[in-house]
């Protein structure tokens, strides 16, 4: 998994954190548009995106290593 991903996730929720403590001083609190459009749905993809992309590179190492495991096993 590159680097990238895991300073994007970890930017992206210090950003929503950092906001929330301010109390949405940034933005229109509660407006359709600007607050859940651009602020929640256009931020949250940079959450959901990376998430999903670090659960797929652990499904495949996880896989990985157990098919190295078997070949091991089957070799003592």
């Amino acid at each position: 998994m590159r680097a990238e991903t895991h300073g994007q996730l970890y930017g992206d929720v210090l950003y929503f954190y950092t906001e929330y403590r301010e109390g949405f001083a940034h933005s229109e609190m509660w407006h359709p548009l600007y607050f859940w459009f651009y602020f929640v749905f256009m931020n949250a993809l940079w959450i959901i995106i990376p998430s999903i992309l670090l659960l797929d590179a652990w499904r495949h190492l996880s896989a990985a290593q157990r098919a190295l495991d078997s070949v091991k096993a089957k070799r003592h």
